[in-house]
């Protein structure tokens, strides 16, 4: 089996074939699903916006918003937020139910969800309070290193511009001392000079410095740090129970059924009973008869009401008449050669051995059912229980009932009434898959092969086209119970002959296979 899966038709009919198999796993994912909803509370979430403040005119581009996301998340914010919600959380535990994401450029969004609404509504408010309180708490510890290294650089500006001031008195004085034209008088000019100079440049820095402390006050720090939350907690709210019905319930048949067809699919490639008709027809090496829908039973009143009640639809009397006339000896054709049918009447053997297997219900069923159609042609049918009493007991059981009438008209079960007339006797064996025997059957005219589609191993077929061998007998035909709707084989044609049909044009060359001679293997299609 495992090479026969091999394209979409053979997979979708080991699925069909299993239908109900997938209908039960879809129908208990279903039951899952709904369960789910019923006991799993839902999911609520609540919502808090934080605002971050617009960009100032001394900053050249606006806030890195993705940065303030990855803030909020941070496990200071988060670890601090968890401390605050009864009963207290870990960072972990919050990180799992918090969900923060950007809303616009200057807008976070921060989402709480959990199983109790208290609890999302307090969470989502604490990561929002918490956040924004460590964005101003280290706005304003950035801002206090700011401050105090202003305070240091000027401190520094003024001792070195006192410094210069003291240089500047006593050159000064020097330069008074001496006569301006001379050597020193001039030396002294240009140090002089010179002093001023860096002491004008170090005013300048110092000026600076005093902007720069008086623009970085307390009252200012960084843009995030004016974050502030424009809209509290809002109740927490979840889906409806029938939303999170109609979601759950056809997931988790979904799910189920998903992983049924994939389990069904892994079975079947390892499963070796035949299913195709040409498989079972290449099997026992006879061709398919028919196909027919069957009806088996499971007590003895089932089996009886079957022989009495039985009634043939369209599509099975069309089969079960290909059946009789399939099996009419070829001698018997050629009496009547170039003799018109008359008109209603079913050619048909004298005798017929159906033969099933054990455990094959399906297959079983074909026999009684034949014999139920034969008797409403009006042909006198007979039904013979022979070898399989264990394997099929309640069918022989019905067979075996005392009857003070036939089931129906034409048909008689066992025993004929004296001087009745028998125009076709169906005999019904069942044999046991591993050693099948024929036993002490009685010969009949023509021996059929009855068997449900994917019941039987290609093993056991050809051990019972043995038994049938050496009884002495050839199986006639074959009779498929069931046959899968995917299948597009016959079974009318064995292996042989279909190895000899002619090849379908290629749709590369245009032509078949068959038609390129050995000499000429480049031929193409002109």
């Amino acid at each position: 089996m495992s090479d026969q899966i091999t394209d979409l038709g053979s997979t979708v009919a080991v699925l069909h074939r299993r239908r109900r198999v997938l209908a039960a796993t879809a129908a208990v994912g279903l039951a899952l699903g709904i369960t789910y909803v019923i006991v799993q509370p839902p999911p609520l979430t609540s919502t808090t916006l934080v605002l971050l403040p617009a960009p100032t005119e001394a900053q050249t581009r606006s806030i890195d918003v993705a940065t303030q996301v990855r803030i909020a998340l941070s496990a200071t914010v988060l670890g601090t937020a968890a401390e605050t919600v009864e009963p207290a959380l870990t960072a972990r535990s919050v990180e799992r139910m918090v969900e923060v994401s950007a809303a616009t450029d200057q807008l976070i969004e921060i989402d709480a969800t959990s199983a109790q609404a208290s609890q999302a509504q307090t969470l989502s408010q604490a990561v929002a309070d918490a956040y924004v309180a460590h964005v101003r708490d280290t706005a304003r510890a950035a801002n206090s290193g700011v401050l105090a290294d202003l305070q240091t650089r000027e401190e520094s500006l003024e001792a070195q511009i006192t410094a210069l001031q003291d240089q500047i008195i006593s050159t000064t004085t020097r330069q008074q001392e001496v006569e301006p034209d001379s050597a020193d008088g001039r030396r002294e000019a240009q140090l002089l000079a010179g002093l001023q100079t860096e002491q004008a440049d170090l005013s300048l820095q110092l000026d600076k410095v005093k902007d720069e402390m008086a623009t970085s006050g307390p009252e200012v720090s960084s843009a995030s740090a004016g974050a502030s939350v424009i809209q509290p907690a809002t109740t927490a709210t979840g889906p409806t129970t029938v939303r999170r019905l109609l979601v759950w319930a056809p997931l988790g048949a979904l799910i189920c059924s998903v992983l049924a067809a994939a389990v069904l699919l892994a079975t079947a490639r390892r499963d070796p009973r035949v299913g195709l008709r040409d498989e079972i027809a290449d099997a026992v090496g006879s061709p398919v008869l028919a196909a027919v829908r069957s009806r088996p039973q499971r007590s003895v009143a089932g089996w009886s009401t079957l022989l009495e009640t039985y009634d043939a639809t369209p599509v099975e009397s069309w089969a079960f008449r290909q059946v009789l006339r399939g099996l009419v000896p070829a001698d018997r054709g050629q009496d009547r050669k170039g003799e018109p049918r008359a008109g209603g009447k079913v050619d048909h053997p004298q005798s017929i051995t159906v033969v099933s297997l054990s455990g094959d219900g399906r297959g079983l069923a074909v026999g009684p059912q034949l014999a139920a159609f034969a008797s409403s042609l009006g042909i006198p049918t007979r039904l013979v229980t022979a070898v399989g009493h264990d394997r099929a007991a309640t069918l022989w059981a019905a067979c075996a009932a005392d009857r003070t009438a036939s089931p129906r008209p034409g048909l008689y079960v066992g025993e004929a009434p004296d001087g009745e007339a028998i125009d076709l006797t169906i005999i019904l064996v069942v044999v046991d898959r591993r050693q099948p025997d024929l036993g002490e059957a009685p010969t009949t005219a023509a021996t059929v092969l009855s068997v449900a589609a994917a019941t039987a191993t290609e093993q056991e077929l050809a051990r019972v086209a043995v038994a049938v061998d050496d009884a002495g007998r050839r199986i006639d035909g074959v009779v498929v119970a069931d046959p899968d709707r995917t299948d597009r084989t016959s079974g009318r044609r064995t292996m042989d002959e279909r190895a000899r049909q002619v090849a379908l044009p290629m749709r590369l060359t245009g032509i078949g296979s068959s038609d390129i001679t050995p000499g000429d293997p480049n031929r193409t299609r002109a």
